[in-house]
């Protein structure tokens, strides 16, 4: 069927967890979020059942709800989830991009383990913005911003910027991993699976680290999680048990929230103040003769 047809496009040898593929695909949820977002496409709603006397009922009666205008209303997707949860919200993600392969889509989660394998990573870091060949809108292409818009309780981009026209020519997937101090479940499972996308790592203390694809790059001079990353879990374990919690990622989040009276300003424009959490990726702790290679858009952001 239709359905089936998308994953043809998957690339040969790309594995994933039985157990979360099954909680997304085999079931009537799939079918039922792409019904979702093709409504929302066309400027409908989700539980909208195109019965036009409901819809004249409920302007009649004052509602709000009405149809948005997909011509002058901005939409875009996201996933998200906790644990199994986030699990789900990638491989969505995925199945999305290879159904809307013109959108722009981003993953972000919480405590999410490891989904697939090598190939598996390796696909999903290819779908970045940068690495599919949109232009970055952003002014600055020496960093990564992972920013919160002063006047917004969303996450937003570095020159607070929606996607432009020609992004929307070559869509793209990425994905943005928050994992809790040493949560457990990030590490797991061990064998044969491995991370995609970008760890953000929330530390004690308020400072949050961004680690690009993970593993880092050193030919772009980004480092990637630091050694030990894996097995810091076991030094403590009911510590790394209670920071999975889903509780404990709210709670973290809202304790180190910027102070909204706090300005900071931006680099690129001394007009813009902008509050974040995460500003830039880690770079390599090495001498350079001269600055490290960096791709032409490096700048990604969650928004």
């Amino acid at each position: 069927d239709d359905i089936a047809r998308l994953f043809h496009g998957v690339p040969e040898g790309v594995r994933v967890h039985r157990g979360f593929n099954s909680a997304v695909f085999d079931n009537d949820g799939f079918p039922t979020i792409l019904d979702c977002v093709s409504k929302a496409r066309l400027g409908g709603r989700c539980d909208d059942d195109g019965n036009e006397s409901d819809t004249s009922s409920d302007n009649d009666s004052g509602s709000t709800d009405d149809p948005i205008d997909p011509t002058t209303t901005p939409y875009r997707l996201f996933t998200t989830g906790h644990s199994l949860g986030a699990a789900d919200s990638v491989l969505l993600g995925a199945a999305l991009h290879l159904a809307y392969p013109d959108e722009t889509i981003k993953s972000i989660n919480f405590g999410c383990p490891k989904v697939g394998n090598a190939r598996w990573s390796f696909w999903m870091d290819s779908l970045q913005p940068d690495r599919g060949g949109q232009k970055s809108t952003t002014t600055e292409p020496s960093s990564s911003s992972f920013l919160r818009s002063p006047s917004s309780s969303s996450l937003s981009s570095l020159n607070g910027s929606e996607d432009s026209g020609e992004s929307k020519k070559n869509g793209s997937f990425e994905i943005f991993r928050f994992v809790n101090k040493i949560d457990l479940v990030p590490r797991l499972p061990e064998l044969m699976f491995t991370h995609a996308g970008h760890t953000l790592q929330m530390s004690i203390g308020g400072g949050i680290k961004a680690y690009y694809d993970h593993i880092g790059s050193e030919d772009l001079g980004y480092a990637g999680v630091p050694f030990g990353w894996e097995a810091a879990p076991y030094a403590f374990l009911p510590g790394a048990l209670a920071s999975h919690r889903s509780g404990h990622y709210v709670d973290y989040l809202t304790y180190y929230a910027p102070d909204k009276n706090q300005t900071i300003l931006n680099a690129s424009n001394a007009t813009d103040a902008v509050y974040y959490y995460v500003h830039n990726f880690e770079r390599v702790e090495k001498e350079y003769d001269s600055p490290p290679a960096r791709r032409e858009d490096v700048v990604t952001s969650i928004s």
